[in-house]
């Protein structure tokens, strides 16, 4: 994972993905703030389906590619593959 981490297009690549993760992420807790005061707003909840759906998939896309994205992702049953992922002070946060 070391020798990946020193390649330009493979940060440039996860930083995009996890970018997209947060995004959509944001985008879902926006909409549920949103929902808790308007929870018949039919618009707003298929908005946030969306962005759930956008969320799940963006979450599944990195973690296909790069590994979990929390402890409780990791579903490997073999190998412990959450350390596998630079720490902050390895470089690990954008």
């Amino acid at each position: 994972m070391m020798n990946q981490m020193m390649n330009p297009d493979f940060n440039a690549s996860r930083e995009a993905m996890l970018r997209e993760v947060d995004q959509a992420g944001f985008e879902v807790v926006d909409a549920n703030l949103y929902l808790d005061t308007h929870p018949c707003d039919a618009a707003a909840i298929d908005y946030y389906n969306q962005m759930a759906d956008a969320y799940r998939n963006a979450a599944a896309a990195f973690e296909a590619q790069f590994g979990p994205l929390t402890a409780s992702a990791n579903r490997d049953a073999a190998y412990w593959s959450w350390i596998n992922d630079p720490w902050p002070w390895e470089g690990g946060c954008y």
